[in-house]
């Protein structure tokens, strides 16, 4: 489920600078703060977004920055020792928001923030196994970004946020498909995502992170390298690229460059003030599956004795229980191919 997540948080930041105020100019805040997301300058850009807070504290969009950019540190790192800040940022953020549309005439904007407040907590939720409270927050975001469409039809970056809640509802909804509610809207996800990266602002950019993850899910591994080619000069060091990155070369059987990918992965977490070590844990089972598919079994098992050896991390992260999970599994695959009962 993680990898599902790994980015749409930035995405939603950046889907919603449609709104000046010209006493403080809040879009060139915002834009400044966004460019330090994407370079991974994660304090300096809660700086400025802090600056929107102070100037217009009964504003949600100083919150809501703030929320996103704890959930990109926490989906980069793979730490949850920001879920806190978070929750503290974003609960602000909707309540902000909701007190807006309170008003007799509340904006596009107005209703396009509160939108993507609940939509950014509806990730959040479903990452963490609240799959009603997604559910919940994801249908008002939904209908939200409707109303923003209704009152500015030219605000395609709203589709964003659309294409987000088609796509992903419809994958995390497989099960549910046969019923009319439900259905399989993932092609309408996509179609609006690629909408607002050639229509929107900052979707641009954006919608091009945003189909790297996508094709990933569709297991499209060549248009993943594809999208991920168009979007690499925006920071070649980025964390979300670089964890699908070296999925897609795993999948497409290119062991020896994933494995480099995913030790160019390494160095920047370990680089980085926001290391936690249940990244480490991803990483190495990710090179014990490598291991794996090549028949190295003892350095596979190697890799898996790191996880192993450090599972107490796990009861406070969710990222590092998954990766226990997974190396579970891939010892029981390799105690199979040994004939280890």
């Amino acid at each position: 489920m993680q990898k599902s997540l790994v980015k749409l948080g930035a995405i939603f930041i950046l889907t919603t600078v449609g709104r000046a105020e010209p006493s403080l100019n809040i879009d060139s805040i915002a834009l400044i703060g966004i460019d330090l997301v994407h370079q991974e300058k994660f304090d300096s850009a809660l700086s400025e977004f802090d600056k929107i807070i102070k100037a217009f504290p009964e504003e949600p969009t100083g919150y809501f920055f703030s929320a996103a950019t704890y959930q990109s540190i926490i989906d980069d790192y793979r730490s949850d020792k920001y879920k806190e800040k978070f929750n503290h940022f974003i609960e602000l953020a909707i309540k902000k928001g909701k007190a807006k549309l309170k008003n007799k005439n509340p904006s596009a904007s107005d209703y396009f923030y509160t939108g993507a407040a609940l939509g950014y907590r509806g990730i959040f939720r479903a990452f963490h196994g609240d799959w009603w409270g997604a559910f919940w927050d994801g249908g008002k975001a939904k209908g939200m970004l409707e109303d923003a469409l209704k009152l500015d039809s030219s605000l395609y970056d709203a589709y964003f946020g659309l294409g987000a809640y088609y796509y992903w509802r419809s994958v995390k909804s497989k099960i549910l498909w046969w019923l009319p509610f439900f259905g399989d809207n993932r092609l309408k996800g996509i179609e609006y995502t690629k909408l607002s990266l050639q229509k929107g602002n900052i979707s641009t950019v954006e919608g091009k992170y945003a189909l790297v993850r996508i094709y990933a899910e569709e297991k499209d591994w060549q248009n993943v390298l594809a999208w991920y080619d168009s979007v690499k000069a925006v920071n070649p060091e980025d964390p979300f690229c670089l964890w699908l990155l070296g999925l897609a070369h795993i999948n497409l059987k290119e062991f020896e460059t994933a494995g480099q990918v995913f030790a160019r992965l390494l160095r920047v977490q370990k680089s980085s003030p926001y290391f936690d070590v249940a990244s480490e844990m991803e990483i190495r089972y990710y090179w014990a599956l490598i291991n794996f598919h090549q028949e190295d079994y003892k350095k596979a098992l190697s890799e898996i004795g790191f996880v192993f050896a450090n599972k107490k991390v796990a009861e406070e992260n969710d990222y590092a229980k998954k990766a226990l999970e997974w190396a579970k599994e891939l010892k029981n695959r390799i105690d199979k191919e040994l004939g280890i009962k």
